[in-house]
């Protein structure tokens, strides 16, 4: 068992003992990709940018399920050999066919051998007849009998002695339906190491102050087939940072989640999704200043609880471009500034459609991503409206895929504040480079580097910062 908690530690100390450690991992981190975080920003905003780091560890769970339904890795539902058989004390029952079969033409044999007189045969709802005092039964069952995709035949049998039954399955291809392609139920479990450096992690517009980070998630993933292209995908998250530097310590966070999707990749209108889950996040809390912890580690206070229903559709348009849509409804009961029992905590609406366009072009991928969200808190002050833009481009290197992103975001409040008559308006623009590394199957690293500049018309609210981060993903 990987004790992370161990590494961390280890490298943290060499961090701190050794400048020219940091140097290096910092030089041979250019090779891979990661995915970033955005630290925690104080007072009555922490959870708006809470908000944007855990996007940020949602991607992570996508990723790892767009993989699982590519690799079916952990397949529950192998492929079987050409020849099926059912053995017993006196009776076997094969087929000839192979698992799947790519015309409608010929066809197969099915063969019954009993050791007592075969009384009757049924093939699913078809009776057969079967010669007196027979011990052999043959069938030839043609191809073209058969429905595209997945068939099951149930082959009963009975003698003097009693029944046996014994279900085939037998998969048809057409110009729809590729027994490769074919949805299976399977399990996917990816943690991903990280470490993470950020020249200002207070936000601060100056005197900045650098820190360094560890972070560990976990996300598993287990899909289970309805049909040839459906399936319910149940995903779950675990996330949980470590700061190197103490004095950081009440920036950590722990994050769960859970969700049930309803999936299918091959519908009239495209790869369609439609589900619900629940969320929570709690900020370390060592001293106990609030009542309110988290259920299952108490060192940490709950600051958010969220329970969300999304749609997402994507539709392929042949050699053009790929479109994505989601919308996504939330309600969430906001802790961070509750410290009593007695306190309820307010409640948060997030409404947000997010529009993507994927194409290639010079052997590149290109995206655009839009996305837009309305916040209704409890009060009128504290009610925004979020609007971004961002491009990213992908060189598909053979050894090193390298990426770059570039992205704009606004966010502005409804109305403004009574004491100082001023409606906040936040701009911000970032620079993303990444690259990423293979190394086994089931290991890749991967490094980011990120350049981000906000803008308010509140004092003391402009910043800039760089973030480095480096990534270990594991999957077993």
């Amino acid at each position: 068992m990987i004790h992370y908690s161990k590494i961390i530690f280890y490298v943290k100390e060499l961090v701190k003992n050794n400048k020219k450690i940091y140097f290096f991992l910092t030089l041979f981190s250019y090779l891979i990709l990661i995915i970033g975080n955005t630290n925690l920003k104080a007072g009555e905003n922490q959870l708006i940018d809470l908000d944007k780091r855990l996007d940020k560890i949602s991607e992570i769970s996508e990723k790892v399920f767009d993989f699982s339904k590519s690799k079916g890795l952990f397949t529950i539902d192998k492929k079987k050999s050409s020849l099926e058989k059912k053995e017993s004390d006196d009776l076997i029952i094969y087929i000839t066919s192979p698992r799947s079969i790519q015309s409608t033409e010929g066809s197969f044999e099915i063969h019954v051998s009993s050791f007592n007189p075969i009384l009757s045969v049924r093939i699913n709802d078809t009776s057969l007849s079967v010669d007196n005092e027979s011990f052999e039964f043959s069938y030839s069952y043609a191809n073209n009998i058969l429905n595209p995709g997945e068939n099951i035949l149930l082959i009963e049998v009975i003698t003097i002695n009693g029944s046996t039954d014994k279900e085939f399955k037998i998969f048809l291809e057409d110009s729809f339906y590729k027994f490769a392609e074919m949805r299976k139920s399977s399990f996917t479990l990816v943690n991903v190491l990280g470490f993470n450096r950020d020249n200002n992690v207070n936000s601060a517009p100056s005197d900045k102050e650098e820190a360094m980070k560890g972070s560990l998630t976990i996300v598993a993933v287990g899909q289970i087939v309805t049909g040839y292209s459906s399936a319910f995908v149940i995903t779950s998250i675990l996330n949980f940072d470590d700061q190197f530097n103490s004095k950081y310590d009440s920036k950590q966070i722990i994050f769960r989640q859970i969700g049930i999707d309803w999936n299918d990749q091959k519908t009239d209108f495209g790869d369609f999704t439609i589900g619900s889950g629940t969320s929570m996040v709690g900020l370390w809390d060592k001293e106990r200043q609030s009542q309110i912890r988290d259920p299952f580690y108490d060192k940490y206070k709950k600051i958010s609880q969220e329970n969300f229903f999304q749609f997402k559709l994507k539709v392929d348009f042949q050699e053009l471009l790929k479109w994505e849509t989601s919308l996504k409804y939330s309600i969430k009961d906001d802790y961070s500034m509750v410290t009593s029992t007695q306190q309820k905590a307010p409640k948060i609406y997030v409404n947000k459609i997010g529009q993507g366009f994927e194409t290639k072009w010079f052997d590149m991928t290109w995206l655009m991503s839009l996305d837009y969200s309305q916040t209704d808190a409890a009060s009128d002050t504290k009610d925004f409206v979020d609007s971004g833009i961002s491009f990213k481009v992908t060189w598909p290197m053979k050894t090193i895929p390298m990426n770059f992103q570039y992205g704009l975001t606004d966010q502005q409040y409804k109305t403004a504040e009574p004491a100082t008559g001023v409606r906040t308006h936040n701009n911000s623009s970032y620079a993303v480079f990444g690259a990423n590394y293979q190394v086994y199957a089931w290991l890749s690293l991967a490094y980011s580097h990120r350049y981000e500049v906000n803008e308010s018309n509140i004092i003391n609210s402009d910043y800039s910062k760089n973030t480095d981060s480096l990534n270990f993903t594991i999957i077993f």
